[in-house]
């Protein structure tokens, strides 16, 4: 919407005017003489009469011209009004009184711009773990939280722009001349959200993130300077205390690296440059193959072999995780009609599909079409699905609808990595799942009676919902007798396999079903 001036619209003023003066004396010329055409005594003729009806008409005409020119000025006046107040309302965030991400941008550079001698730092600062914040007291308790924190900003602040993003997220362009000075007042700010008296009624321990970016280029755009400050944040550790990243040359490095990712990925999916591995999962009652994991590598042609660590983060920031996902399941389909045709023992296959495909509603149907493109039987596909799916997604209905469709689509569904972060036991009933995928870090002092006695129950909880278990992460004998134990159905890790390339695994396969306790 393009913004029209005031100024513009008042240059139609003089032209009304004298249309209106204009008009006002033809009507009176008209007038006299159409009056004329009456004199005493003479008769009107057929050219008079004419004459009198076009007279009439352009009269009617003129003052309806008016009519719409003036109607047409109001509405002009009217709209811009209407369309000023959008513009100023798209600047706020209305619910927070505060400039929205693009405001700030704009009054971030402006500034820097005016005052060029001056030094400026971006500070990006990130609540940790609001949305389970929300997700535990409501989202009007967390509104509530964020006001208060904007006011803590506006009166801290000492004329320095101040923004808010997304969610959670705020940012600050602050005017410093020592870095430490600098620090410490951001840091103040941090502590004082910290001490907000909501977070006792709420029984929540609060922690602030912040990502610092120390602006030393006239030429360089805000954008960078804000990704600069977010991309040095993301390298903090997930604890529980207010932490704080600088930009610097390594961060610097690593952001080198990530853009190079991107840049080469589609390339990469086009070339059928990433490889599906299948990692064996093993049956702890006999110790038979009795399920894969399919997990992906890339075999980038100058950078070599890379893990997932790599760039999964990466693609489920820019979204391409969507894509590689989907590449992932199709090859996976692909590889299973091969080896059912051949007639290879084939065990069922879980394949990881990420939060961001829950924001697409035609997520199950593109699935279910490619598992019935290749004519997969519904007990050999298993969709794993990652705790932070469910715990730390806005609408945990809308994630179970989802899982309830691939179940009626002849899914299995499989929760991944329960334990690793923020889960609920008493959601387990209400999971529309059929495995549970035991994190690591359960074996992690296995030894110890306190373990052993969480373990023991998690799997016995588990047993009674009637759910699968699977352990991952198993590498020593002591886990998996200890797991033999309690009940536990499969094991995954490196005590028994690797991941393994598709031809290893087929290799596997092919010679028939693999009994891993004789191996050992």
């Amino acid at each position: 919407m393009k913004k029209i001036n005031n100024d513009e619209i008042s240059k139609f003023k003089p032209f009304v005017k004298h249309y209106v003066i204009g008009a006002a004396f033809c009507t009176v010329i008209m007038i006299l003489a159409t009056l004329d055409l009456f004199s005493p005594g003479e008769d009107i003729t057929l050219r008079d009469k004419l004459l009198l009806a076009f007279n009439f008409v352009f009269i009617v005409l003129e003052i309806g011209f008016y009519f719409i020119i003036r109607k047409g000025t109001i509405y002009l006046k009217n709209y811009n009004g209407r369309l000023n107040k959008d513009i100023n309302t798209e600047a706020m965030d209305l619910v927070f009184n505060v400039r929205n991400k693009f405001k700030f941008i704009k009054d971030a550079e402006e500034r820097i711009n005016n005052n060029i001698e001056k030094k400026y730092a971006l500070i990006h600062y990130d609540i940790k773990k609001f949305t389970i914040i929300n997700n535990s007291v409501g989202y009007k308790v967390g509104d509530d939280i964020l006001k208060k924190i904007c006011k803590i900003f506006s009166k801290e602040l000492k004329g320095e722009v101040f923004g808010k993003a997304e969610g959670d997220k705020f940012f600050v362009l602050f005017e410093y001349e020592e870095q430490n000075e600098l620090i410490e007042r951001m840091l103040n700010i941090s502590d004082k959200i910290e001490y907000l008296s909501i977070w006792k009624k709420i029984n929540i321990k609060p922690a602030v993130n912040m990502g610092i970016y120390f602006i030393d280029n006239d030429e360089l755009e805000l954008r960078v300077a804000i990704d600069r400050a977010e991309f040095a944040k993301s390298h903090l550790k997930n604890g529980y205390n207010s932490e704080y990243a600088i930009y610097n040359e390594s961060i610097g490095n690593n952001l080198i690296e990530v853009r190079r990712i991107e840049d080469d990925m589609h390339k990469a999916l086009a070339n059928n440059e990433f490889k599906v591995y299948f990692q064996p999962k093993v049956s702890l009652d006999n110790g038979n193959l009795s399920g894969a994991e399919a997990l992906v590598r890339w075999n980038h042609p100058e950078l070599g072999l890379l893990s997932p660590m790599k760039f999964i983060h990466i693609f489920e920031k820019n979204g391409f995780i969507i894509n590689l996902d989907k590449y992932v399941f199709e090859q996976v389909c692909v590889n299973m009609r091969k080896w059912i045709d051949s007639g290879y023992d084939v065990v069922p296959v879980s394949v990881n599909v990420s939060r961001i495909h829950f924001l697409n509603t035609d997520f199950v149907e593109e699935y279910n079409k490619i598992k019935e493109k290749y004519s997969i039987p519904n007990n050999l596909i298993e969709i794993e699905i990652t705790e932070s799916v469910v715990f730390n997604n806005d609408n945990e209905e809308s994630i179970f609808t989802v899982m309830k469709n691939f179940k009626n689509e002849g899914f299995e569904i499989s929760m991944d990595d329960f334990g690793s972060g923020y889960s609920s036991l008493g959601l387990l009933k209400e999971m529309p799942i059929d495995t549970l995928k035991l994190d690591k870090i359960f074996l992690n002092h296995i030894e110890e009676n306190s373990s052993q006695i969480i373990m023991d129950n998690i799997v016995d909880i588990a047993k009674k919902l009637s759910l699968k278990v699977v352990s991952e992460g198993v590498e020593t004998d002591l886990q998996v007798d200890f797991l033999k134990k309690t009940g536990c159905d499969m094991a995954q890790g490196f005590i028994f396999s690797k991941p393994k390339p598709v031809e290893d695994y087929e290799k596997l396969i092919s010679s028939g079903r693999t009994n891993y306790f004789h191996l050992a």
